[in-house]
């Protein structure tokens, strides 16, 4: 089995896949009316244990996690990669880390151009091409304007316009489906790699990364 999850945003979402990569059940859940920090540590583990308790899932059974490991909440990514390494290092199964604009290049099908994502500032955006999306830098506002050829937005510009994103823009959102395939075929992480991982979140200050 494939355990998948998303903790970089506001949402919480959870899935489970069969070992091909197709999502058997996914749970969503959003923070009424408390933090990211509330939603995510209170809520994981135990929406996880629900949803295994439900399809009759052993932890045993799962043998790749899949999540986002950035960019996107500080607090989220954290609270995330702590979850699954403490899963994996109980299960012995590896961890297939995905970067949130490796997501949305597959949603998108590949389609050339530069993914744009929302920085944890008005002005500020996270961005990698389509063809190398682990390559995930941050830029300004300004930077936005220069681009050339095709934008693909996240779909929370649909909701939080930015005067920054072209209307032309297409715009998609990460999917538990598309984690699951991506972790399907993904290089698991495993044994004593698991400790050294740490979840990629970036500042105007970080050099961008690869």
């Amino acid at each position: 089995m494939i355990l998948v999850f998303d903790t970089s945003g506001t949402e919480l979402a959870i899935g489970v896949a069969a070992e091909d990569g197709t999502l058997l059940r996914e749970v969503h859940r959003l923070p009424d009316g408390v933090t990211e920090r509330a939603i995510h540590d209170a809520r994981l583990a135990v929406e996880t244990a629900k949803l295994f308790e439900e399809e009759s899932i052993l932890a045993r059974d799962v043998s790749r996690i899949g999540l986002i490991i950035g960019p996107g909440s500080f607090t989220g990514l954290r609270i995330g990669l702590s979850f699954a390494k403490g899963f994996a290092l109980a299960t012995g199964a590896g961890i297939v880390p995905l970067t949130l604009h490796e997501v949305l290049a597959k949603e998108s099908g590949w389609f050339d151009g530069t993914i744009i994502t929302p920085g944890y500032k008005p002005d500020l955006f996270y961005t990698a091409e389509a063809a190398t999306p682990n390559a995930v830098g941050v830029v300004n506002g300004g930077a936005l304007v220069n681009l050339k050829g095709n934008i693909i937005a996240h779909s929370h510009f649909l909701t939080h316009p930015s005067q920054f994103i072209p209307p032309s823009a297409l715009f998609f959102s990460p999917s538990l489906r598309t984690m699951a395939l991506l972790t399907s075929i993904g290089t698991p992480i495993t044994d004593n790699d698991i400790d050294n991982m740490e979840p990629l979140y970036l500042t105007e200050f970080t050099v961008k990364q690869s």
